[in-house]
């Protein structure tokens, strides 16, 4: 009779069920199961659950950077 040994899920697959279970941030995952920032951020980016409570991503903006205050004046035309 031949025996079947069960597979282990990948590491990535491993996270996913981590954080669909624990709900870890980023740097928790990254941590936990040796990924890098990219693929930890996928894995998080994935949680439809985690989603609302992330913080929008804010590009380059109005603003650029390394500007001190008073350097730049902006008005709002309505």
């Amino acid at each position: 009779i031949p025996v079947e040994v069960p597979s282990l899920p990948s590491v990535f697959e491993q996270a996913k069920l981590s954080h669909h279970i624990y709900h870890q941030n980023v740097s928790a995952v990254m941590r936990m199961f040796h990924l890098s920032r990219e693929q930890a951020n996928a894995v998080v980016g994935s949680c439809a659950s985690c989603q609302s409570f992330q913080v929008p991503f804010l590009s380059a903006g109005i603003n650029p950077r390394g500007l001190h205050s008073c350097q730049l004046w902006q008005t709002v035309v309505t």
